[in-house]
């Protein structure tokens, strides 16, 4: 059968300077069984999407003690299609679904909100991993899927077949809709709210153009270290504290504004632009 349960995990991204979870899906409930190794996962006839990262037997954050994020139905076709899993992200190609670089289309956030797509149905919001640390961090930069707007657009597309497992997801076929600014909308009260608003968008539009520059090198040039990358993402983060304020920025984030705000994990990142691709 390829009726499922996705369960969505987070653990703390460990980096220096982090401010986000890593978070990942898979069909089992770590809760009630742990599994050591992917190896006993695929025993038990289970599965596990590494969304850029490493295999983690059990959930756990400082917020959440299980690491529980959400759970919903899914097809699994579909979810595998998608994203394939079982595979690490950083060396097959099929296992990084539209967030094809690590760090520049998106980060772990983007990559398992796409499987939890599979989630939605009509008159149902898919499942996203919202609840972990530094979401609205990443969302503020990448989006909820990612910035590879028209391939994951195509990929939807491309993963439905005739008996239509898409067909889950036909009141969300918009994949653009911009889920940081209705959470802006939806936080953000008061006098004073929407100029701040406006103002925050208006950046943020003009940082994502800068940016391009920065993340795709042209062809057979560097591409730009981790370092980098997270020192124009934190920028843009100062920027929008000074633009909201301590307060509000807190409200919109979850966090403070820190000295850095680190979205891109340096080790992931060196991982993905060095090994060797599969497909």
């Amino acid at each position: 059968m390829s009726a499922v349960t996705l369960f969505a995990w987070a653990v703390p991204a460990y980096f220096h300077g982090s401010v986000v979870d890593h978070t990942w899906v898979t069909t089992y409930d770590s809760r009630v069984k742990i599994y050591p190794a992917l190896a006993d996962v695929l025993t038990a006839g289970e599965h596990y999407w590494y969304s850029w990262g490493s295999f983690h037997a059990q959930g756990g954050t400082p917020d959440i003690k299980d690491g529980f994020l959400a759970s919903a139905g899914a097809n699994l076709l579909y979810a595998g299609c998608l994203c394939r899993p079982d595979v690490d992200s950083s060396i097959n190609a099929a296992a990084r679904g539209t967030i094809f670089s690590y760090g520049r289309d998106g980060v772990c956030h983007q990559l398992a909100n796409q499987i939890l797509w599979s989630t939605g149905r009509s008159g149902v919001t898919p499942a996203t991993v919202h609840m972990s640390r530094g979401y609205w961090l990443s969302i503020a930069i990448f989006g909820t899927y990612g910035k590879q707007h028209a391939a994951w657009a195509s990929k939807k597309i491309q993963c439905s077949t005739p008996s239509g497992s898409n067909a889950m997801n036909s009141g969300h076929e918009d994949s653009d809709v911009d889920d940081f600014q209705e959470h802006l909308r939806a936080t953000l009260k008061g006098p004073g709210a929407e100029a701040k608003i406006k103002s925050l968008m208006d950046h943020r539009r003009a940082f994502m153009v800068m940016v391009e520059r920065l993340q795709y090198a042209p062809p057979g040039g560097d591409v730009p270290p981790a370092s980098e990358l997270n020192k124009a993402y934190s920028s843009f983060l100062h920027d929008a504290a000074d633009i909201l304020g301590p307060e509000d920025f807190e409200r919109v984030f979850g966090e403070r504004p820190s000295d850095e705000m680190n979205i891109v994990d340096p080790s992931i990142y060196e991982q993905s632009v060095r090994r060797p691709l599969r497909k």
